[in-house]
């Protein structure tokens, strides 16, 4: 059975919902103008507040501007040099404008700088060993730039990860070579070190391992730690222990002729290895093919959706799995799909309400069934709120709860939401009195605390996905 390695960056929510309540969705398909779209990202790329859509298609990449309220305009094309696989948006040069590093399909990855109004223009080409597959962004060595991890293989399946140092004005320079790699690769802080992890599926053993590289916070790697895996075909970070830590969530497979059939796994590291969670039916008969994780229900629990096709051709596949908090998730649930198959999910909040969403690249590009592909968006109806966040044109932090000069009780339900523009709002904290008290790996906080009496003060503090962060404060009184 073919695969395609999808990717996505994610973000999460918050609020609260019956843990056995459905998440309800209203869906949008929006027409790339090009066909077998491959992959899709979000992000404001015009600068006004609004996050629009990317897909990257055959011959082009498609720009659909927001207009709020989780809406978006009619694609707008423009081509592209042989790309037509993963994208992930950052401001690369540090010009205010979100740019696109792209898997070109070689040993080649190309950056595309950001015009600030939805066009692109050509940037450097970093160039790669192996044939690149897989990228992902993080901030390895703690500068704050952006960094390019490349999961690849050479001609001869040898593979490996490439981490390559972003100097700040759209170029890299390599600062380490992996063993192991050729599958999806992410980042995450998976010892909770505060340093960048990385975390791959290899393709290159005789049986699929996952390897996790725990980063020295320089550019630079420790040995990795290893588990095996039958089949691998995507992973997510989320945290699935609901210990402020991050950790994996692994699709795999298992092929019985005719059929497949789909489990998830979770992962997590601890005292210097990896421990596996129980495998979990995702599907006996599918084509599964991407994870992704995000609160969805808004329960404070990390949830997944997975994407991909059902059992026969043309049929595409989506569902969500809501998370237990325990490293266990519940039953899936099917939700709306389209086109032939689904590909590069990614879970962000859309139209600014504090409940997370679902979006996808679709594709119908196999002449038998039609043409075409593009973006398909699921607004997420029914997930009580939190706090609307702020405007994604800039990395900041909303507070809804308390206000300057409040008087409370002595037990109060701190909650704010925080938004980026250079990648995602991926941790809230909440600080009273210069002390830390709490955290959450999204972009929603709502944490209850009991307080002395007299005046305090509470500072929030939003990072994105470059650990940049900023901050903001309030001056109250519980009695």
């Amino acid at each position: 059975m073919s695969r395609r390695f999808v990717f996505s960056i994610s973000l999460i929510l918050v609020s609260v919902v019956a843990a056995s309540a459905q998440v309800q969705f209203s869906s949008t398909s929006y027409n790339s103008g090009d066909y077998d779209t491959n992959s899709i990202v979000t992000g404001d790329f015009n600068n006004d507040g609004i996050l629009d859509l990317v897909t990257i298609n055959t011959s082009s990449l498609s720009f659909y501007k927001g207009l709020g309220g989780g809406k978006f305009a009619n694609a707008r094309q423009q081509s592209i040099p042989g790309c037509s696989s993963q994208a992930l948006p950052a401001d690369l040069n540090r010009d205010g404008k979100l740019d696109l590093a792209l898997v070109c399909g070689s040993d080649q990855i190309m950056i595309f700088f950001g015009n600030g109004d939805g066009t692109f223009t050509n940037g450097p080409t970093l160039a790669t060993s192996n044939y690149a597959y897989t990228i992902a962004l993080a901030d390895f060595n703690g500068d704050h730039l952006p960094d390019i991890a490349v999961s690849g293989c050479n001609s001869s399946y040898v593979c490996a990860i490439e981490v390559f140092l972003g100097q700040g004005n759209g170029t890299f320079k390599k600062s380490a070579t992996l063993p192991y790699g050729g599958g999806q690769v992410v980042a995450g802080d998976f010892n909770a070190d505060g340093h960048q992890d990385l975390a791959v599926l290899t393709l290159q053993s005789a049986s699929s391992e996952l390897a996790m590289f725990p980063g020295n916070g320089n550019g630079t790697f420790q040995t990795p730690k290893l588990a095996s895996f039958t089949n691998p075909v995507s992973l997510a970070v989320g945290d699935f222990y609901n210990n402020r830590i991050q950790s994996l969530v692994v699709l795999n497979y298992v092929y019985n002729d005719p059929k497949s059939t789909f489990y998830v796994t979770t992962v997590r590291y601890s005292n210097g290895a990896l421990l596996l969670g129980t495998p979990e039916l995702v599907t006996e008969n599918g084509d599964y093919v991407a994870v992704i994780a995000g609160d969805l229900n808004g329960d404070f629990l990390d949830d997944i959706a997975v994407v991909g096709a059902g059992p026969t051709v043309p049929n595409p596949a989506a569902a969500y799995i809501l998370g237990k908090g325990n490293g266990t998730f519940q039953a899936p649930v099917d939700v709306a799909a389209t086109g032939q198959a689904e590909f590069s999910p990614f879970i962000r909040d859309l139209n600014l309400d504090s409940r997370h969403d679902l979006g996808v690249a679709w594709d119908d590009g196999d002449s038998r069934y039609g043409t075409g592909g593009g973006a398909f968006i699921l607004l997420n109806t029914n997930a009580a709120t939190n706090c609307t966040p702020p405007a994604a044109n800039k990395l900041s932090v909303h507070i809804c709860a308390r206000t300057s000069g409040q008087t409370v009780g002595s037990t109060f339900t701190f909650r704010a939401a925080g938004n980026a523009f250079n990648g995602v709002a991926k941790r809230v904290e909440l600080w009273i009195d210069g002390k830390k008290i709490g955290q959450n790996l999204e972009d929603q906080l709502k944490i209850t605390r009991t307080l002395s009496a007299g005046k305090h003060t509470a500072s929030f503090v939003v990072a994105d996905s470059f650990d940049n962060h900023t901050s903001s404060s309030v001056s109250f009184t519980a009695n």
